[in-house]
């Protein structure tokens, strides 16, 4: 751990006692950790550092937690900071819902759990140390890809580079391609297989199976506005968002929803990312999903008859900053039942006539094939999809998870 660059951690807690608790329980990682007696001291600390995460105390004296952290949301600089209240005041709605209201992530009860003040805090690190590498890829990239413009073609200089660019594509198209699941999470009774392929060297499409709560699967599948590096990289940082999240939270609409504060701050105004996050609960045969702004997934029963559309539930990620993303009703699935997600490139894929494939020739392939394991099923919808566009190049990425529950329910 020693090549850790430390990250800051602000702890506000008018108690002295409650803050070398705290500072004990957290020595031993890579953290700086700065102390602050009242509101006020917090403040102050916010003015020349930046912090990863904060956390605030409720109940103190002249200012509390919850005006402290009204101001810090007012300031540019610690605007989209981490903070999580600690607090002794018991579990009430009222009192969490306003502590959401101005602007905390979490909340930790006193007396404090050592196990789950060390596993929220260190996800959060593990976020804030993904988001600021996302970042300054970013930047590296856009730098780059400036003064590729600026630059002619006409001289071997221009050509050594212009190779270089194509070298680092290719780089970042093996690193893109290594985000994505290798293979699918063991899930008892249930047969599932996600592909992806980009139009570019890299895409903006996105999938992934993660763990949620206790034996829950996450499934998720995403695109964001156009393809090639820009969205590529904010594809992984929502990649990040979502896999650091889902270790602390376990209903998918909360979920979404911190991962919309924190992708609104990255997003420039003409990028948003529309995504459907399902969670599966292979016990029960259940699958609870919230889907912002993402095309609609589908249930298909074992006869191939339609059960339901996974359809939108909200607007997409990095639209609205202080958006809330609700969770749609469960779905008991059935024996032989198929859950069938895609990105619209499925769907928009062009032939020569400039006719699109659609919503139901992807579904009539899904009922053909429906007896084949969920590989060979994306398969053929690949196989579909080449045969319909014939020699015209996909203008879209294509991503596409089918989630199978097998005959016997078992």
């Amino acid at each position: 751990m020693a090549d850790v660059e430390p990250v800051n951690i602000l702890m506000v807690d008018d108690q002295p006692a409650n803050l070398l608790a705290l500072e004990a329980l957290l020595r031993a990682r890579p953290y700086n950790l700065v102390r602050a007696y009242s509101g006020r001291e917090a403040l102050r600390h916010l003015l020349d550092k930046d912090f990863a995460l904060i956390l605030m105390d409720v109940l103190m004296p002249e200012m509390d937690g919850f005006e402290t952290v009204a101001l810090i949301r007012e300031r540019e600089r610690s605007r989209y900071t981490p903070i999580i209240f600690l607090t002794a005041i018991g579990t009430s709605e009222t009192h969490m819902s306003r502590g959401y209201s101005v602007g905390a992530v979490d909340y930790i009860f006193k007396p404090v759990v050592p196990e789950v003040l060390k596993s929220k805090v260190a996800a959060f690190v593990d976020l804030f140390r993904k988001t600021e590498e996302v970042k300054r890829q970013a930047q590296q990239l856009r730098e780059m890809e400036r003064r590729e413009h600026e630059r002619k073609l006409t001289d071997m200089k221009t050509r050594w580079e212009a190779d270089r660019l194509r070298q680092e594509i290719r780089v970042a198209r093996e690193i893109q391609q290594k985000l994505f699941p290798a293979r699918a999470p063991a899930c008892p009774g249930f047969d599932i297989h996600g592909s992806s392929q980009p139009a570019d060297a890299t895409g903006g499409d996105y999938f992934d199976y993660m763990p949620i709560a206790e034996r829950n699967v996450g499934i998720v599948i995403g695109d964001v506005t156009g393809h090639g590096v820009g969205p590529a990289l904010l594809m992984a940082a929502t990649r990040a968002y979502l896999r650091a999240l889902a270790l602390t939270h376990d209903h998918v609409g909360q979920i979404l929803t911190l991962a919309n504060r924190a992708l609104a701050a990255d997003t420039a105004e003409d990028r948003f990312v529309t995504l459907l996050l399902a969670r599966l609960d292979p016990a029960r045969r259940f699958l609870v999903y919230a889907n912002a702004g993402h095309p609609s997934g589908y249930v298909l029963a074992r006869d191939g008859s339609l059960r339901a559309a996974l359809e939108s539930t909200s607007v997409p990620l990095g639209l609205e900053r202080d958006g809330v993303f609700a969770a749609a009703p469960g779905i008991v699935l059935e024996p032989g039942d198929i859950v069938f997600l895609l990105t619209d490139g499925v769907v928009e894929a062009a032939g020569p006539n400039d006719e699109v494939f659609g919503t139901e020739r992807a579904l009539d392939v899904i009922r053909t094939h429906r007896h084949r394991s969920a590989q060979e099923i994306i398969a053929q919808l690949y196989n579909e999809l080449r045969r319909f566009s014939g020699d015209r190049p996909p203008l879209d990425d294509i991503t596409a998870v089918i989630v199978k529950l097998n005959d016997s329910g078992a």
